[in-house]
């Protein structure tokens, strides 16, 4: 049993970027030290966590197991297929153990179990507030490895593809926890929170409008995953998907993955406007392997 945990960020000034999280996005901080701030939006010790360092980058993404025994057997799964462990233990705050992988393309994925649910459900907010971190997006110079990993050793199901442009993979009942671009790169491309319906999306706009941002791109109305979405950039450059409605998958066993046209009506199927450069192009570089906590 697995649902996508969080991603955490390297970047070069954490006040800012916790100031922008809160302010912006709606987060709140639930911990911190001079070194690492955790942020989330409800119940969970933290969704997001930006790490202070020299420029920004992907630290890692995680998921979280949901029991014991789950945890258990995806350690020895990780282990099986002699991945190489990269950080072993109560490696943050917040959780009561975890294990830290390089997946292919050199992507650091965190399994954490006993993840604290420890915040309040309801706080004061400047902003919208997001309901929950909904999924993560990916660029992949080894996208058919990275699939692979991530359904035969951490249990992702398939749930849709773009030819062989991309693919959207479910951890939960949810259309899709982690999507993979491929890509002559190896990098984050987008972080999503989920908010409670379409309208929501003017709000964050609005919001966006008095802070002095604006959207990247939309709002529009995805094919693959059949959300709501507008992006926007984050204190970092980094771009920040705001979703809502995303599919449902119920019936687990009758599902079967569809194949779309890579064309833009299948990611904006209200047509005009197409992804524009700077989406289709953004790619948040990944951390240094021999940087990565051991």
């Amino acid at each position: 049993m697995l649902r996508i945990a969080h991603v955490a960020l390297r970047v070069p000034d954490l006040d800012r970027s916790v100031e922008h999280a809160v302010q912006v996005l709606g987060l709140r901080v639930s911990e911190r030290d001079a070194h690492t701030a955790y942020l989330t939006c409800g119940v969970r010790h933290h969704e997001l966590m930006l790490i202070a360092g020299d420029a920004v980058a992907c630290d890692h993404i995680a998921v979280e197991a949901l029991d014991r025994a789950s945890f258990n057997a995806l350690v020895a799964r990780i282990e099986a297929e002699r991945l190489e462990v990269v950080g072993r233990g109560r490696l943050e705050s917040g959780v009561e153990d975890a294990i830290r992988f390089l997946a292919p393309g050199g992507l650091v994925v965190e399994v954490v179990y006993g993840l604290a649910q420890d915040e309040p459900a309801i706080y004061d907010s400047v902003a919208p507030r997001p309901v929950r971190f909904e999924h993560i997006t990916v660029k992949s110079s080894q996208k058919d490895a990275l699939e692979r990993t991530l359904i035969d050793v951490l249990g992702f199901r398939m749930s849709d593809r773009a030819e062989r442009a991309a693919s959207w993979l479910r951890a939960s009942d949810e259309h899709h926890g982690v999507s993979v671009i491929d890509a002559d790169v190896d990098a984050l491309h987008h972080y999503a929170w989920q908010y409670d319906g379409f309208a929501a999306l003017g709000r964050v706009g609005d919001h966006l409008m008095r802070h002095g941002r604006t959207f990247l791109w939309g709002p529009g109305h995805h094919g693959i995953g059949d959300n709501y979405f507008a992006y926007a950039y984050d204190a970092d450059g980094v771009v920040v998907e705001h979703s809502a409605g995303i599919q449902r998958i119920d019936q687990d066993e009758l599902h079967v993955p569809g194949v779309w046209p890579d064309e833009p009506l299948t990611v904006n199927r209200w047509g005009n406007p197409e992804p524009p450069a700077a989406f289709v192009d953004a790619a948040t570089p990944l951390v240094e392997p021999a940087t990565v906590l051991r």
